[in-house]
């Protein structure tokens, strides 16, 4: 499995995407390359020069993408900048095999156990967490996306990230996941509808092509779910403890080493305050 998490070449995403790949080594070792590949965009806004190469200090593969407003998906609007996922992920999908398994993430994300997920042809295994959580799709968020069906809406669920699927899977609902997202940008909804509008096509388009998401209990999210021994990554996007939004200015020395999520942070945290010393 390669997992692929999207930055943007900026400072805010910088420490992420280092984060994400330490605790990738810690987990995978010297397969670790292999395992991973991350989106890095050129630039997040028009007003800002392109980013031709990594400036970062860091060892994980990568290709540098244009972003969505560059290769023409929709006018530039920060409610927008969600469609980097799919339009990173356009960018990188050719260099992979049919059955290569990929498993998108967002950048606040980082693996502390290696992934046991199995997935089929025309199926993506998703965190179902986010259905309940804030998404609603098959409840009163419904109508934002079954203008879209074809299929009655027996293909989704609700899920998001971490998406597990085959490139070849991937290959099959892209377009559509772009199309219904930029439709959905373009609809009179409200902020959080049009933030989240990446969810929401998701759903539509493996409803649309009848790939099957597979709802698991894949995903940490502290403040949120619990923690199992069934996950495999964490998504500290809300964490109080490890709160992204205040960092530098945090202490990890008091994170419970008995949490793989938090011990995982906390060796960072080590590491990078030997690297400044040296």
């Amino acid at each position: 499995m390669i997992t692929i998490p999207t930055a943007v070449h900026s400072e805010a995403f910088k420490w992420q995407l280092d984060l994400f790949w330490f605790g990738h080594c810690c987990v995978y070792g010297a397969s670790a390359p292999a395992k991973a590949h991350a989106i890095v965009i050129k630039r997040n806004e028009p007003s800002v020069p392109k980013v031709e190469r990594l400036e970062w200090d860091s060892s994980i593969p990568h290709t540098m993408c244009e972003s969505f407003f560059d290769i023409g998906l929709i006018e530039f609007k920060s409610i927008c900048l969600p469609l980097n996922i799919q339009a990173g992920l356009a960018q990188v999908l050719p260099t992979f095999s049919d059955d290569a398994v990929l498993e998108v993430v967002d950048c606040d994300m980082l693996h502390f156990r290696p992934c046991q997920q199995r997935v089929n042809d025309n199926e993506l295994v998703v965190s179902d967490v986010y259905e309940n959580w804030h998404l609603l799709s098959l409840t009163d968020n419904r109508a934002v996306i079954d203008r879209y069906f074809e299929n009655g809406g027996a293909y989704y669920n609700g899920g998001f990230v971490p998406i597990i699927g085959k490139a070849k899977t991937f290959r099959v609902i892209l377009r559509e996941w772009i199309a219904i997202h930029v439709d959905i940008l373009r609809r009179p909804h409200n902020d959080l509808v049009h933030w989240w509008a990446g969810m929401f096509a998701l759903q539509a388009a493996c409803e649309k092509a009848k790939v099957q998401m597979i709802g698991r209990d894949c995903c940490y999210v502290p403040g949120i779910t619990k923690l199992t021994a069934t996950q495999h990554v964490g998504h500290y996007s809300v964490d109080n403890l490890f709160n992204k939004r205040k960092y530098p200015k945090l202490d990890a020395s008091s994170f419970d080493v008995c949490n793989p999520l938090y011990a995982t942070i906390r060796a960072w945290f080590a590491a990078y305050a030997r690297e400044i010393e040296h």
